[in-house]
């Protein structure tokens, strides 16, 4: 099995995956019918397109555009056709897996307010708070717990709390006397309660027959004309036939609960005497426990009059937002990738990662084969007075460690330049980004190739085109390659799949957590 053979074999598994990999999460799925909606909101930080969109928990879409319109965040969604969303749906930005990424989370609403059609907009929308707001509202009350402490110390050092015991433990020796003094006196107002209701009960229905009869009488008395009165006469119908119906039961009732009472009363004097004085224990304990943390004893005593509490949480908070600070402003590409040059019948096949520190610099780091190889080694054998030269090569895994870093830009454009190792080889290079998805680079590399025998005595030089895609992760690469050397100048092309950040991201926030 020729080399040329297992590169074209390791390039059509890498597409392979990389093609199950976009079917499975790229959100696009063929042949499925989707439908359009609307969504404004007033902010949406860190929501980026191509965000998952969920029904009810369940992956049914993707975020398309997120623009700006009337001073509002407009967000155009995706929903296959056959999940059904109602005019009544609710849509919310939440955030998605261990890496805080943002999602729209969409309450499909109910059937009976109709079904929205494509192209609508779901109205009520919410922003749930992000990790910035979180911290935000920790650290606010971290502040009132230090407020709260220092009132705390405040009303111990002016004696208002000791006070407050004091008055507790006289409130409660007062209610023990009061029960003790008026015993005999509640247990009368329990009789006259009793002796009210059977006489309401034994009075009360002759008193509503008399009123039956005035309503009677009034309404023989007032002329039809007479609308007021009439509707007069007939409330107070209503409410004696009320009062005949309901005036028993509450009656009754009424009896029952001054018997409960009364009996209640006398069978837990001797609980209420003991509960009465549980209290003035309790006062007595707590007055003990304040005053010992008044005084610093204890843990609890020592956190009261100790500052650093306050102190020490809100160094922990900033300490603990770091990392988060750092992952938001880092970027990370993927890249899988092919190339076959013609004039020196050079085969690639690699993987690759590109770190965005920030802005203006970017680490390049990959792994490769080469059909070529590279000079590892050369040594000079003499023997009978002839030198031999020995050039050995290194057809294992390669590698690519650059540092990039942008020296220009002018009207969307910037120039960076590059150096490191390409094909395990000392490089320097050019990168002309002409927009997001064109780029145009220049390499220069393979320095120890004039100690090999056979081949050219000037490094390789490769000037081409890499053009991705839209927002789809193909790309594809041309140019010309080894251009110093004339006997072995030709073209290069090559594709691959380069996975950005957004993309990398929400792959990660999708795989379930352990």
């Amino acid at each position: 099995m020729n080399t040329a053979f297992k590169v074209g074999l390791f390039v059509l598994f890498i597409s392979a995956i990389a093609g199950y990999l976009i079917i499975t999460f790229s959100g696009k799925e063929f042949g499925v019918k989707m439908n359009e909606y609307y969504l404004y909101f007033n902010a949406v930080e860190g929501l980026s397109p191509g965000a998952d969109v969920q029904v009810k928990g369940v992956k049914a879409g993707r975020v398309e555009k997120i623009t700006f319109e009337d001073n509002r965040v407009k967000v155009v969604i995706k929903i296959n056709s056959k999940i059904p969303i109602y005019k009544d749906a609710k849509a919310y930005v939440r955030t998605l897996g261990l890496m805080g990424d943002k999602y729209i989370y969409i309450d499909p609403g109910t059937p009976s307010a109709g079904r929205l059609a494509s192209g609508g907009v779901i109205e009520r929308t919410e922003v749930y708070a992000s990790t910035e707001e979180a911290f935000e509202t920790v650290k606010d009350i971290a502040y009132k717990i230090g407020k709260l402490i220092d009132n705390l110390n405040t009303a111990l050092e002016e004696g208002n709390l000791t006070d407050m015991i004091k008055n507790i433990r006289v409130l409660a020796e007062n209610t023990n006397k009061l029960v003790e003094e008026n015993r005999e006196g509640v247990k009368r107002s329990i009789d006259n309660i009793v002796a009210i209701t059977d006489s309401l009960r034994r009075d009360l229905p002759v008193l509503i027959q008399k009123i039956d009869r005035i309503a009677q009488n009034l309404e023989g008395i007032t002329g039809e004309n007479r609308e007021d009165i009439r509707e007069l006469i007939k409330n107070l119908k209503e409410t004696s036939v009320a009062l005949r119906e309901k005036t028993p039961k509450v009656l009754d009732e009424i009896g029952e609960a001054a018997k409960v009472i009364k009996g209640t009363v006398g069978e837990n004097r001797q609980d209420i005497k003991v509960a009465i004085e549980r209290i003035r224990e309790a006062s007595e304990k707590l007055d003990s426990i304040l005053a010992k943390i008044d005084e610093g004893k204890g843990t609890l005593g020592k956190l009261v009059n100790d500052d650093s509490l306050y102190d020490n949480a809100n160094t922990g908070i900033k300490e603990f937002s770091k990392p988060f600070s750092v992952i938001n402003r880092t970027e990370l590409d993927i890249v899988l990738y092919g190339e076959k040059h013609t004039g020196n019948e050079d085969e690639k096949a690699g993987l690759a990662g590109r770190l965005y520190p920030g802005k203006d610099s970017y680490i390049y780091l990959g792994v490769l084969t080469n059909s070529n190889g590279t000079v590892s080694r050369q040594e000079e054998i003499t023997t009978d007075g002839k030198t031999t030269q020995i050039v050995k090569r290194d057809y294992g895994i390669l590698f690519d460690v650059q540092y990039a870093h942008k020296i220009l830009e002018l009207w969307n454009k910037s120039l960076w330049v590059r150096g490191g190792l390409k094909d395990s080889s000392g490089d320097v290079g050019l990168d002309l980004r002409l927009s997001r998805n064109l780029l145009v680079k220049a390499d220069l590399y393979n320095f120890d190739r004039k100690y090999a025998t056979d081949e050219p005595d000037n490094p390789q030089l490769d000037v081409g085109f890499t053009y991705k895609f839209g927002r789809n992760p193909l790309f594809i690469s041309f140019g010309g390659s080894d251009l110093l050397n004339s006997d072995v100048i030709g073209v290069y092309v090559g594709a691959g799949f380069m996975f950005r950040d957004d993309d990398i991201k929400y792959l990660l926030g999708s795989v379930p957590k352990p």
